[in-house]
């Protein structure tokens, strides 16, 4: 028996090493679970998350609540009676009280409402009841208030009238337990806020009107939680959003465009005392996209998500670092970087830990907890472990030179098991246009449910296609004048630099010619329509929510204003919209095109795939 078992102890590792792992497949890939929010509690000795999983059978996105030590274990599920918002947007908005023994998300009652659950029993329990629904929300600093943005009641009328006014988004305050007030005037769409450490009064920012463009046209204002005027903190044009005061109360950091008012604009770091007075932009990070903001327990530094910029260019372009900043002097460094997308960064009150969820070039992301002084870090989720019997493609970055000798960069992803020869090639256009891909198993959306993804590229993988994500101008990871490349050109160099990416890859031996796709959504279905177009040199091709018709974007979209700053306005430049619509060579195409549009999408609206049809 003992020889046996010793033969056996001996063998195992050869035995696993003869098992084939598992093909992805579709079925697997809609099976994956996507961590959709993280909190770490105040004390910093325990991390919240949320989890969403795709249930075909009921049609929507089913989400899970759980609760983790800081230092890894067994997760615990809370709430489970409870439906937690994820549609698959917006995301719960994980809070913890803060005395840390409840945690608090949005959840569906006749609408978004904020749900509380008390730790020690486990036990949830809705605390508003605002008619229109809540959009955002946050404790005050004694836990015995929350702030949340609403919108007001629409006003009955039987016509319905273009360019009618939108109700407002206000916001209110409410006592747990008590009736919850409105604060802000009408004349203010509410986008996000926060509470002054004190809880003497709120910071908000707004802007005069509502609608996809309203974030370009907002202002900082703040207003005591007792009701009042608001008094103007920041009175610039452009974006001027996300408020976070420091802990001492002194100043506030938020996210702005420096006084442009442009979608192609840098979403920078600027800080401005809180009483009001010049904002004072930090330079450090270059013209960088900036995420989430937590500043450091000192008020001196803030830590932030950021792409693009500084940390976001050449082979980083793909990464999401955690970055922080210092107000005085200007300065700053990469807390967490490589090849990651980090996504929900939290910090504990003392500033000693920091959790949020870490996505690496083939996964799903995980949360990790970051010692902030030593640096050690601590994964503490498996929200997918049966990847680990997956045969995964490997996923690298790839540079090559465009038609005017710019350099190019994008994402290759090759198959698990390569026979050696020519590999197949589907190329994956990204939305936006300034849009952009980073490392994970959906790289065009590992910011949100996942599974929104109209390609699941990982199962193409796994049959034996390689992927090509090009980042071309026009996008992410050149800085804002690569985004303002692509002004009135559209389908220009853009195309070119996407198709020089692929002439590379078949110079280079690894792609076979005459076995090639394209495909892509939204802006990635407009350059799958053009490419379409302009070549046929694609077998197949697969357009979602796309574009075809400039005229058609502008006038039936929600952000049809986006194509004037690229085109100016149809009666201005009708020319150029003619000349950059796919529909207009639509007698050159001889690709089989696949057409793939939902009907209630406001973005791109049908039309756009009817013109396509036509």
């Amino acid at each position: 028996m003992k020889t046996r078992a010793a033969l056996l102890i001996f063998l195992s590792p050869l035995l696993l090493l003869g098992q084939q792992k598992k093909q992805v497949t579709l079925d697997d890939v809609m099976k994956l679970a996507s961590i959709v929010d993280v909190r770490i509690s105040p004390q910093g000795d325990r991390v919240a998350y949320v989890v969403s999983r795709p249930s075909i059978e009921k049609n929507q996105h089913e989400t899970e609540l759980f609760v983790v030590a800081a230092s890894g274990g067994m997760p615990r599920r809370l709430a489970e009676s409870t439906r937690i918002f994820n549609t698959p947007l917006p995301a719960p908005k994980l809070r913890w009280s803060p005395d840390g023994t409840q945690i608090s998300f949005v959840g569906l009652s006749q609408g978004p409402q904020v749900f509380v659950v008390d730790l020690a029993n486990n036990q949830a329990r809705q605390v508003t009841a605002a008619a229109q629904g809540v959009f955002g929300y946050e404790w005050s600093p004694d836990g015995k208030r929350l702030a949340y943005v609403t919108r007001d009641a629409a006003t009955p009328d039987p016509v319905t009238r273009v360019d009618a006014p939108q109700p407002p988004t206000r916001l209110a305050l409410q006592p747990l337990g008590g009736t919850a007030a409105i604060l802000t005037p009408p004349s203010h769409f509410i986008e996000n806020f926060s509470w002054a450490p004190g809880g003497n009064e709120i910071a908000y920012a707004a802007s005069p009107f509502p609608g996809f463009t309203a974030q370009y046209a907002t202002r900082i204002y703040a207003i005591a939680a007792g009701g009042g005027n608001p008094r103007t903190i920041v009175d610039r044009p452009g974006m001027n959003i996300s408020p976070q005061y420091s802990p001492d109360g002194s100043q506030i950091a938020f996210i702005s465009s420096a006084g442009k008012v442009s979608i192609m604009a840098n979403r920078g770091l600027a800080v401005v005392p809180a009483r009001g007075g010049s904002p004072i932009e930090i330079k450090s990070l270059g013209d960088a996209w900036i995420g989430d903001i937590a500043w450091a327990r000192d008020s001196k530094s803030i830590y932030l998500l950021t792409a693009d910029g500084a940390y976001g260019q050449g082979e980083h372009m793909f990464e999401q670092p955690v970055v922080r900043v210092w107000t005085d002097p200007d300065k700053s460094e990469v807390v967490a970087g490589g090849r990651t997308a980090n996504y929900s960064l939290t910090l504990s009150r003392d500033g000693a830990r920091m959790a949020y969820r870490q996505v690496e070039p083939r996964t799903m992301g995980d949360v990790v907890v970051r010692d902030v002084a030593s640096g050690k870090l601590a994964k503490v989720t498996d929200v997918n472990p049966q990847l680990r019997d997956f045969a995964l493609g490997e996923m690298k970055p790839v540079r090559w030179r465009s038609f005017d000798g710019m350099e190019i960069w994008g994402l290759l992803l090759t198959p698990p098991q390569s026979t050696g020869g020519k590999l197949p090639l589907l190329v994956y256009c990204h939305g936006g246009p300034g849009g952009g891909v980073t490392y994970g198993l959906f790289p065009q959306f590992m910011h949100v449910v996942s599974q929104v993804d109209y390609y699941p590229v990982e199962a193409m993988a796994g049959a034996g296609f390689a992927i090509l994500f090009p980042m071309p101008r026009g996008g992410a990871g050149y800085g804002e004048a690569g985004q303002r490349a692509i002004i009135n050109d559209w389908g220009g160099a853009d195309y070119k630099d996407i198709m020089t990416g692929v002439d590379d890859l078949i110079a280079r031996g690894i792609v076979d010619p005459d076995r090639m796709g394209v495909m892509g959504a939204s802006y990635g279905g407009f350059m799958t329509n053009w490419i379409v177009t302009q070549t046929s040199r694609f077998k197949a091709a697969s357009a979602g929510a796309a574009i075809s018709d400039l005229n058609d974007m502008y006038f039936l979209s929600d952000s049809g204003e986006v194509l004037a700053e690229y085109f100016k306005r149809p009666w201005e430049a009708q020319e150029s919209y003619t000349a950059h619509s796919p529909i207009t060579f639509v007698d050159r195409v001889n690709t089989p095109l696949l057409i793939q549009h939902g009907e209630r999408d406001l973005r791109v609206p049908i039309a756009n795939a009817c013109s396509t049809a036509r």
